[in-house]
């Protein structure tokens, strides 16, 4: 079987700037990849992140330059599929994803199988509904946008989270998540913050405290009426288990640990060390999300909607009404392309 591969870069653009505790995005270019039989064509969106690699020509020249080696991988045999794709780009989780996620959708047409079907679960969580961080006035555009989400995942981190907090309970009563995106330097500031917002409706709080103060994370799991939730520091299957003691839980991204392969590796070890899973993203098209939405069975909270944050997704796929998200019961990821 001879397989194509083709590749273009897409311009993508939030309803809203988003804003967190490190910067603010109006746009963001996302790399599409197909890779075609002849009769299927597999499709996988790389969105690369600037924390941890370089951006979307990067992604490109990286496929360009390893297109022999990316078509000699094999369709049915993910695990070796991931070890070689570790190596051909051990510096590009983003470019591995895209990858993995196209040879899944590929696998999942040849086969007229949906791989949420493949991959089993039970039942569906809610996904939340993502606010940046926003003056009063945009927070309540924001929030009326939100209106029929039932669940909302606040952006913290900076020096105005009271403000923000106090103006979001101003308009809704709706159940909260927070990421503070490693905004809060000082343990001290950590257990203000969580102490406070155990009395705001809040369900857990993710990543806290800067990724390299893992002693002083724990310790703020001690105190903290909370759970805490790691996202800079869960990045890969091999971070997992020194995360044990130290968070309660986990959010896993395809961007950040390689595509559907080692997202499924990370939920197995979590779960073996007693560590609850967040499924979440980063600003992607329905490509993306409808490649992780496949294991959202298996979660205990989602937070994907990155497509819905979007004015211009160019892609069909699975369907997010009032944070349900619908499952398209077509072979694949269920993406429309």
């Amino acid at each position: 079987m001879t397989l194509h591969l083709s590749w273009r870069i897409v311009e993508i653009h939030p309803k809203f700037a988003f804003k967190i505790a490190r910067s603010t995005r109006t746009s963001y270019r996302v790399v599409i990849v197909k890779l075609s039989d002849g009769n299927h064509t597999g499709i996988g969106e790389a969105a690369p992140n600037p924390r941890y690699e370089g951006g979307p020509e990067d992604v490109i020249a990286r496929i360009h330059n390893n297109e022999k080696a990316i078509l000699e991988l094999p369709i049915n045999d993910y695990c070796e599929r991931q070890e070689r794709l570790e190596k051909l780009f051990p510096d590009s989780y983003s470019t591995q994803a895209a990858l993995d996620v196209a040879f899944w959708d590929l696998y999942g047409k040849q086969n007229d199988i949906p791989l949420h079907q493949e991959f089993g679960g039970s039942i569906m969580p809610i996904s939340s509904y993502t606010i940046g961080i926003s003056d009063e006035e945009l927070i309540k555009i924001k929030i009326d946008e939100a209106k029929d989400y039932p669940i909302l995942k606040i952006k913290l981190g900076s020096p105005d989270d009271i403000k923000m907090m106090n103006t979001i309970r101003k308009y809704t009563d709706k159940k909260l998540y927070v990421d503070a995106n490693e905004g809060w330097k000082t343990l001290d500031l950590a257990k203000e913050r969580v102490e406070w917002l155990s009395s705001q409706g809040v369900e857990f709080i993710e990543q806290p405290m800067p990724s390299n103060m893992l002693e002083m994370t724990a310790k703020l799991r001690e105190f903290s009426p909370l759970p805490i939730v790691a996202d800079e520091n869960s990045v890969r299957p091999e971070d997992v288990p020194k995360l044990k003691d130290v968070f309660d839980g986990i959010n896993i991204k395809l961007m950040k640990c390689g595509g559907l392969t080692n997202a499924r590796k990370m939920i197995r070890t979590a779960r073996e060390l007693d560590l609850k899973v967040m499924l979440g993203c980063m600003v992607e098209t329905s490509v993306g999300i409808s490649a992780m939405s496949q294991l959202g069975k298996l979660a205990d909270w989602l937070d994907l909607d990155g497509n819905v944050l979007l004015a211009d997704d160019p892609f069909q796929g699975v369907k997010n009404e009032k944070g349900n998200i619908i499952l398209m019961n077509k072979p694949g990821i269920g993406v429309i392309h």
